[in-house]
């Protein structure tokens, strides 16, 4: 179902009215606009501001769940003169893998020391002891160095991170030590709500426009509604999903402070029961299957149902002032 410019600038009024009304309700995670949801299926004919909770609740169990503050009120059927759809979307986290228990040298190849590096394989600050996904290799516009694009929580992972620290390939969680420092934290995208940053290349190994087992990334177009999307993560590999929502605003908990995270689109399975994402699988890109172009940037995603979340890639290269490589 397409939307018309019109359509758009009603549907985007609504969706600020949406958002300042219930981002901070407590059992909401996040509102997009996309196909709702009916018995269990998705109405791809029809487009409706979801509001994503973490729980449904029906009367009476309604009104004692805002009694209890679970909730703040009832979720109207319309916002705007645009339909509300509520999924039931469980509790969605960014997904950096961390580490928390003995270490052993991992049999999965996107866990070792990569010479040259490409997209899809572990890496991490020096300071946490965890991994995430190396999402893929960008140009700095004014300077033309090489970098590292990942997520926030990958790169820089605590608010008192500054320029300069050091990223080690593969990323701590998977062995990683100061042998394998191969970039420097550059700058991040925080202010502009946007779990990403970048991280300049140290000079110690080469970075190559590819995506591990998959292909380079030729491009960068703007997610679609139904688009089929594949990522290469260090977790799990290489899956498949089909957007599902748009232009969302996500609330997410970082080092203890939420965070509002906008351009948000929804990934979900292809098929019943897929797989699309799990923690480890951050900094991934999602590439328009057809075009090998990068849509998104991995983020988070949750697991009751499965779906992903990412970010659009335009506003992220654009507020870090970076270009898709080589």
């Amino acid at each position: 179902m397409a939307v018309d410019a019109k359509g758009w600038g009603q549907v985007r009024l609504a969706m600020r009215e949406a958002v300042r009304g219930w981002i901070y309700d407590p059992n909401v995670m996040l509102i997009d606009y996309g196909w709702p949801e009916h018995h269990g299926t998705l109405a791809r004919e029809e487009l409706a501001i979801r509001v994503h909770v973490v729980e449904k609740f029906e009367q009476p169990m309604l009104e004692l769940a805002v009694r209890a503050g679970i909730t703040n009120a009832r979720i109207p059927d319309e916002i705007g003169g645009v339909p509300v759809d509520v999924p039931e979307s469980g509790v969605l986290r960014p997904q950096q893998w961390s580490w928390g228990g003995w270490w052993t040298w991992p049999a999965e190849p996107r866990a070792r020391r990569a010479t040259p590096m490409r997209g899809g394989i572990s890496i991490s600050n020096a300071h946490t002891y965890g991994y995430g996904t190396l999402g893929g290799l960008v140009i700095d516009r004014e300077t033309g160095a090489r970098m590292i694009l990942s997520n926030w929580h990958v790169l820089a992972t605590q608010w008192h991170a500054r320029p300069g620290w050091p990223i080690y390939q593969p990323g701590r969680g998977d062995g990683g030590s100061q042998g394998d420092l191969v970039a420097r934290l550059s700058r991040d995208a925080m202010s502009s709500s946007l779990d990403a940053a970048v991280a300049e290349l140290a000079g110690s190994r080469d970075l190559v426009n590819d995506q591990f087992e998959l292909a380079p990334v030729r491009g960068v177009s703007w997610a679609q509604f139904g688009m089929e999307v594949v990522k290469s993560g260090r977790r799990t590999g290489i899956t498949r999903g089909r957007v599902t929502g748009v232009e969302g605003t996500a609330r997410m908990n970082y080092s203890g402070v939420n965070r509002l995270i906008r351009n948000v689109m929804t990934i979900e399975p292809r098929v019943d029961r897929g797989q699309v994402s799990a923690g480890g699988d951050s900094g991934s890109l999602w590439l328009q299957e057809e075009t090998m172009h990068a849509v998104g940037l991995h983020f988070a995603g949750g697991d009751n149902p499965e779906l992903a979340l990412a970010m659009d890639i335009q506003p992220i290269l654009d507020a870090l002032k970076v270009r898709v490589g080589p």
